[in-house]
């Protein structure tokens, strides 16, 4: 009978070992995907220390990245631009204050000139009262030559300072609108922040067993070159002092996996490193900073839920389902905006002004010096050239845009989550079958090389 090499009964054993790590590999990043949907991200905590990057646990990690990662502070402060246009548009309820101040020097006094006039006075009779009794003088018709007259209103020189106040009564609903329009930013914003969190932790969950899961692989390679390197020396031996019975070729092809196995064993390592440096860059620190994980495998989670019940939570959960109700409302408060174009607006207004002048003649007399003025206003727009109907026209196919939109993301939701759960299901299974395959291929592997060591095959 002729006698089967049994180094080659290893690397299958190897190839085994490396399938069941890549089953589980795809079902850590199945049962990733589906907590983003449903999963409430830890608090943020204080940045930790660089004495605390050894040992690192999954919560270290996350604790660090919610204290370090840039992408949060980039949601932060879109909260804060939010929250200052809530607040811009809200400004418009109170009353407008503004003063003006204005000091003016001209080339020369303002005048007015009074023209020259003839003043005619008619013939008539005037009854004197003498002692001798009333008596009737006779007064001729005559004219009087009033000469031009020029007469200065104010100095040259001039302060003038105004106080304007306004209250809107009424805008039609725009205010409102406007209103309800930022409050919604405000609701987007913070979706878009819990978005960012919910991604923070998916990418550090993923990265952190990703670097386990390459220092298994790198831990079943090392181990297996060790195994592979203790069956090339026996086959050296076989070699050179045995019976004969192992030829040179079968030396060479052993040394051929040995040395392809350490290739690959250096590629782990190189994987092994990138891992980490994902897991640093997604953890918001130095790139060069060197972490250490705490010892610990690859946790298995089975999948209890529901299809039915996973798609649910995908819709009560997930932000930019959320993100999407806002700008529907936003939407909706928009319309109502374009809409107040047709409207009158109505509202108060008032003036207090002061002038401030050498002169105290004219019209700057103490009496004009202060004055103020109060009254109330009204506009109605009649003829824009139909553009406010057409702004109505776009808010509703905003509207009816997003709604459509909102179709889509729903069924997109939902078939994400249905390929996130066949996966699971499917990972699930494999694991049970790698397992019960893992547990014959060391059976095998156990026999091989038993019967390789008495020389029986």
């Amino acid at each position: 009978m002729r006698r089967v090499n049994a180094p080659f009964r290893l690397p299958r054993t190897i190839r085994q070992a490396v399938f069941f790590c890549g089953i589980l590999t795809g079902f850590f990043v199945s049962s990733a995907s589906c907590a983003e949907i449903g999963t409430t991200p830890p608090s943020p905590s204080a940045p930790i220390t660089d004495t605390r990057l050894a040992n690192l646990t999954l919560r270290d990690c996350l604790d660090i990245a919610l204290a370090n990662n840039h992408s949060r502070a980039v949601s932060r402060f879109g909260i804060e631009i939010a929250e200052a246009q809530h607040r811009q548009a809200t400004s418009a309820y109170w009353p407008q204050l503004g003063v003006k101040a204005s000091a003016t020097i001209m080339d020369e006094d303002p005048n007015f000139i009074f023209p020259a006039k003839t003043m005619r006075t008619p013939a008539s009779t005037v009854i004197a009262t003498t002692p001798l009794g009333p008596m009737p003088i006779e007064v001729p018709a005559g004219s009087y030559e009033i000469p031009e007259q020029n007469v200065k209103l104010m100095d040259r020189k001039n302060l003038y300072a105004t106080l304007n106040a306004t209250l809107p009564l009424y805008t039609g609903g725009r205010i409102s609108a406007v209103v309800r329009q930022a409050e919604q930013g405000m609701r987007a914003a913070r979706e878009e922040a819990r978005r960012t969190d919910l991604q923070v932790t998916y990418d550090v969950t993923r990265y952190y067993y990703g670097a386990v899961l390459a220092g298994e692989l790198v831990r079943i390679g090392r181990d297996a070159l060790t195994r592979m390197e203790v069956t090339l020396e026996l086959t050296e031996n076989l070699y050179t002092k045995g019976s004969g019975k192992v030829k040179k070729t079968d030396y060479l092809r052993n040394k051929t996996v040995v040395e392809g196995l350490r290739s690959a064993v250096t590629a782990l390592e190189a994987n092994e490193q990138l891992a980490g440096a994902a897991l640093t860059n997604a953890m918001g620190i130095p790139w060069n900073t060197t972490i250490r994980l705490a010892p610990g495998g690859l946790p298995y989670n089975p999948n209890q839920a529901e299809l039915p019940a996973l798609v649910d939570g995908s819709y009560r959960f997930n932000p930019d389902w959320a993100r999407l109700e806002a700008g529907l409302k936003a939407a909706e408060a928009r319309i109502d905006e374009a809409r107040s174009g047709h409207l009158p607006t109505v509202g108060l207004f008032g003036t207090l002004s002061r002038i401030e002048n050498s002169y105290d003649k004219g019209i700057t007399t103490p009496q004009n010096r202060n004055s103020w003025m109060v009254g109330i206003g009204i506009e109605l727009p009649l003829f824009n050239g139909m553009r406010t109907v057409a702004e109505v026209r776009e808010a509703k196919a905003r509207l009816e845009r997003l709604k459509e939109q909102q179709i889509l993301l729903r069924e997109g939701l939902a078939l994400q989550v249905k390929h996130i759960f066949i996966q699971m299901m499917s990972s699930q299974r494999q694991k049970s079958f790698a397992e019960a395959a893992a547990i014959s291929s060391e059976e095998n592997r156990a026999l091989n090389e038993r019967a390789y060591q008495e020389e029986l095959v």
